[in-house]
């Protein structure tokens, strides 16, 4: 083979390599494809009902995806993202977190595969810290597979529903469902389980009062009439937050965090967390955290 024929090879072989490696987001005619994800990582002290605990450390919910989108007014698309270990053992580095596809018009969406539930992103809306948080929240779950989603949203209105079929052996043909609707500031969901005929209620809401913003979460699950009620109250000023929350006549949580971004992508954080045990028997927790991530 002749210098130049080498040269020539060397130079198409380097440039394809560059477009690998940099590239975060592909391009196809009405076609793009976003490449997108979070590196986190953090130590913790997490005591336990007798009061002992050991200093930990390790991953916190890092992930990566892929989100696809087609253009026009009727278009495809689709999302595929898995949980990344960045401290495994060699043999565990991803796990299952989301994979759809589906299509979306003027009339909204429809998505089939294992997605967000609609449920939890009502009560989702005091989940602004890294580690603690939520604790009084009352779901049916975070991310559930074999699941159709519809959505619309019309001005400042949205809703979202979601069914699950499973296709397992003496279940329902209908596992499970939820719906959430939203105007403005203020959402509203149900869920049920009509395998175990559990039901879940939740409201939340947010609020802007200057430099503070203020979100709150409540929501309640009925076990064959044996309520569990819980709530929480989170407030937001810059990069610093304070929240609180409690299961009605149950335990509650005061959590503080501190959030910093160093540079655009990259952020420090620090976070405390006050468990109240309501029986006397166990001790209150303290618990810790600081880490850093990386968001793309």
């Amino acid at each position: 083979m002749s210098s130049i024929k080498m040269m020539g090879g060397a130079l198409a072989l380097s440039m394809a390599i560059s477009s690998v490696s940099y590239a975060t987001e592909v391009s196809l005619p009405d076609v793009s494809a976003e490449i997108y994800g979070k590196l986190n990582y953090h130590a913790y002290y997490n005591e336990n009902t007798s009061g002992t605990a050991t200093w930990k450390s390790g991953n916190n919910a890092s992930r990566i995806g892929i989100s696809i989108s087609e253009g026009g007014d009727i278009k495809a698309v689709g999302k595929i993202e898995v949980g990344v270990n960045i401290d495994d053992s060699g043999s565990d580095t991803f796990s299952s977190r989301l994979a759809y596809l589906g299509v979306e018009g003027p009339l909204g969406s429809a998505t089939i595969g294992r997605q967000n539930s609609v449920f939890s992103s009502v009560t989702g809306a005091t989940d602004v810290f890294n580690v603690y948080g939520s604790n009084a929240d009352q779901n049916q779950g975070d991310r559930m597979s074999n699941t159709l989603v519809l959505s619309n949203t019309i001005g400042e209105a949205s809703v979202s529903s979601m069914i699950q079929m499973d296709g397992a052996d003496g279940n329902k043909d209908i596992d499970k469902y939820e719906t959430a609707v939203g105007i403005g500031p203020v959402s509203v969901g149900y869920a049920k389980d009509n395998n175990t005929e559990i039901d879940y209620m939740a409201i939340s809401g947010s609020h802007d009062l200057g430099d503070v913003a203020i979100s709150a979460a409540y929501s309640i699950k009925d076990n064959a009439g044996t309520e569990t009620k819980g709530y929480e109250v989170v407030g937001t000023m810059g990069n610093i937050s304070l929240g609180y929350g409690e299961i009605v006549d149950g335990d509650s949580f005061i959590t503080a965090g501190i959030d910093h971004s160093l540079t655009d992508a990259f952020s420090v954080y620090a976070e405390y967390q006050l468990e109240q045990n309501v029986s006397s028997s166990e001790e209150d927790q303290n618990n810790y955290a600081i880490g850093a991530k990386v968001v793309f």
